[in-house]
């Protein structure tokens, strides 16, 4: 019995968890000047790859990077680190719209002209999902990174926010 309720609980919050943290994205990406279709159009894959590693705990990372087309440098990054220690609360699910808003106030719009890339950074040996596929995330070089706080939080699951600008 324990184990259908946990299985039953991490379905609803991995689902939770995926959706808005498609919602956080979306808003980044406008805040940046630019058009989530690209986001929307490609969720359908990288939403289920996140939903089906958050469920079995394998996602550790959701990163945006914002760079320009055919180059490797890096402009901004987000970062969502995914712990699965979660508040412990049972009926705990949030998202703090607030503190992202405020900390995209803090962090600015990239360069214009860049362009955006979903990257989901699993644990090894995860199991692999139709549609994705290994990939490097750029370098950090010359960029300082901070961590905000919590962006989402559910009983058993969180993401937390950091952001990489230049220094």
């Amino acid at each position: 019995m324990a184990v259908s309720t946990f299985t039953y609980t991490r379905t609803h919050t991995a689902a939770f968890v995926a959706d808005h943290m498609r919602n956080q994205l979306t808003r980044i990406v406008q805040a940046a000047g630019l058009s989530p279709e690209k986001l929307v159009d490609d969720w359908a894959i990288v939403g289920n790859a996140a939903r089906t590693w958050l469920e079995s705990g394998w996602l550790t990372t959701v990163t945006i990077e914002f760079h320009k087309p055919g180059s490797r440098d890096l402009q901004l990054r987000w970062d969502f680190p995914i712990t699965y220690a979660g508040s412990g609360v049972d009926d705990d699910m949030w998202v703090d719209r607030q503190h992202l808003q405020r900390t995209i106030d803090k962090v600015g719009r990239p360069p214009s002209g860049c362009t955006y890339t979903i990257i989901l950074t699993t644990r090894p040996g995860r199991p692999d999902v139709l549609g994705m596929s290994s990939c490097t995330k750029r370098s950090t070089a010359g960029l300082v990174s901070r961590a905000t706080g919590t962006a989402i939080a559910t009983h058993d699951i969180t993401a937390g926010l950091n952001y990489w600008r230049p220094s």
